[in-house]
């Protein structure tokens, strides 16, 4: 075989067929539910334009409606486009590796949504008044930690309060308590509170517990199941310590797998 046969075999080689064999033909899952992914790695440009179709929302969900279009379009061009990257590949190679895209597609869009919405749905079947609780414990902490109490021998439960609310857009003290609300439709609605305890002409000391924090929602019990309220100790030096059982319910906090 002399040099002229070997480069003509070796240009026949590296030039894509003219037909894709007959067994490739078909419609492309992975093409079809993977989309740009899919396209980047067999250079499937127009496939990207599902990037701003994802990204962008026209009127009407009028985006939604192209982006499917798109999407049908690459699983019935998925294989066409496929094989002039892959040819070289056998057909059972070929066919082996989109059926691993599809795997990939079908668990990344139907079967992971699918897990995580039961995931949801049995939490919120069993634990949604917990959760509630269990959020609002954590958020009155979170607030409590900014270190944002100032007391000494002279201040009164009702200083502090008024103190700690100015300190937030949100809150409004009323006597001891501060009420954190929520604003919306020209309504102002109280949410939770935070409630201040300390006897006169003491100072704080966490060894005696003698100074304490509650806090729980401020709406009415049609909207949310009142429960047990979260509780902390306070001392003179800023120091929060929340209860056992507060400490557990922070712990849960916004986790859902945590409730399962």
């Amino acid at each position: 075989m002399d040099v002229e046969e070997i480069r003509k075999l070796l240009n026949k080689q590296n030039t894509v067929p003219d037909e894709m064999p007959a067994e490739l033909k078909g419609f492309n899952w992975g093409a079809f539910l993977l989309t740009f992914i899919w396209g980047i790695k067999y250079r499937a440009w127009i496939t990207l334009l599902a990037i701003p179709l994802m990204w962008f929302q026209f009127p009407l969900g009028l985006n939604w409606i192209l982006l499917t279009v798109l999407q049908i379009y690459c699983g019935i061009k998925g294989n066409e486009w496929a094989y002039k990257t892959d040819y070289r590949k056998s057909v059972y190679e070929f066919k082996m590796t989109q059926i691993k895209w599809a795997a990939a597609g079908f668990s990344i869009q139907i079967i992971l949504p699918a897990v995580v919405l039961f995931v949801v749905c049995l939490f919120l079947f069993n634990n949604p008044v917990d959760f509630a609780q269990n959020a609002q414990c954590k958020i009155a902490y979170d607030k409590l930690k900014k270190n944002l109490i100032k007391t000494d021998v002279k201040t009164t439960q009702e200083g502090i309060a008024k103190n700690f609310a100015g300190h937030f857009k949100d809150a409004y003290p009323s006597g001891s308590d501060v009420n954190f609300v929520i604003k919306g439709s020209g309504q102002v609605v109280d949410l939770f509170y935070i409630r201040f305890f300390k006897p006169e002409n003491e100072s704080c000391r966490l060894v005696k517990q003698n100074c304490r924090i509650e806090s729980g929602f401020a709406l009415p019990e049609e909207i949310v199941v009142q429960g047990g309220e979260c509780t902390f100790y306070f001392d003179d030096y800023k120091n929060i310590v929340p209860t056992e059982q507060t400490k557990l319910n922070i712990q849960k906090g916004y986790n859902i797998f945590k409730y399962l």
